[in-house]
């Protein structure tokens, strides 16, 4: 089962984009709307702020191996980001398997760092 978890909430997966053309890693997954629109039905919920689900993306990052740990340095290098409103840092790790790709981490967002768990079934 996919999942798209961000502190203690449970975004579910909407569209997700997955490509390695050239040695070159894209990924682009965004949380599900319907969930995203339940979540922020109630002005006091912790994500009334925003008006559409999470996206998380990383484009064009060179991948030769199944692993690969993104730190600031990383962050400054490539194009990767959680964006939720504006764009967050994400600090972590992203692991492909011949079933799944696996992101977990931690994003800044609005000055609150919480963990991020993206969890892909190939």
């Amino acid at each position: 089962m996919n999942s798209f978890k961000i502190g203690n909430t449970e975004f579910s997966t909407g569209d997700i984009q997955f490509s390695i053309e050239k040695s070159l890693l894209s990924l682009e997954v965004n949380g599900n709307k319907d969930v995203f629109d339940k979540l922020t039905e109630d002005y006091d919920s912790e994500w009334s702020f925003a008006l559409y689900p999470p996206k998380f993306y990383l484009y064009d990052i060179p991948y030769e191996d199944k692993k690969i740990m993104i730190d600031e340095d990383f962050s400054y290098k490539y194009d990767v980001s959680l964006y939720m409103m504006e764009y967050n840092d994400f600090i972590g790790t992203l692991e492909i398997t011949d079933k799944s790709i696996n992101i977990q981490g931690q994003v800044d967002i609005m000055g609150d760092v919480l963990s991020l768990s993206i969890i892909l079934e190939k």
